[in-house]
């Protein structure tokens, strides 16, 4: 139980697995515990762990708030925000092959 503990505190946000897979660790260590944690706890860890200008953005740009909204709708905005920066940064390098007059096919 307190490897449990200790692996959701210690539990870190992976650019590479994404922000769903940070969200079932912080929950799978919670459920492994003696005491299950409060949701405000595990939606502070949460919001703690990702990077903050994800962060920011959810609250700012989402008008979301830990006080009134739910951990699993910060976590469907932060898995938009996550899918707009792919997209983005997809668009973004070929349109820098376009300027550096390499031309790709429209798919």
């Amino acid at each position: 139980m307190q490897e449990a503990h200790e692996a959701f505190k210690t539990a870190v946000y992976d650019a590479r697995t994404g922000v769903q897979t940070f969200y079932d660790k912080l929950v799978d260590h919670a459920q492994n515990m003696a005491m299950y944690l409060d949701e405000f706890t595990i939606q502070e860890t949460f919001l703690d762990g990702i990077p903050a200008e994800m962060c920011h953005a959810l609250i700012r740009d989402n008008n979301l708030s830990p006080e009134v909204n739910t951990v699993t709708k910060f976590l469907a905005y932060a898995i938009r925000y996550e899918q707009s920066a792919h997209t983005a940064t997809h668009y973004d390098q070929r349109s820098s092959h376009r300027t550096q007059g390499h031309r790709q096919p429209v798919k």
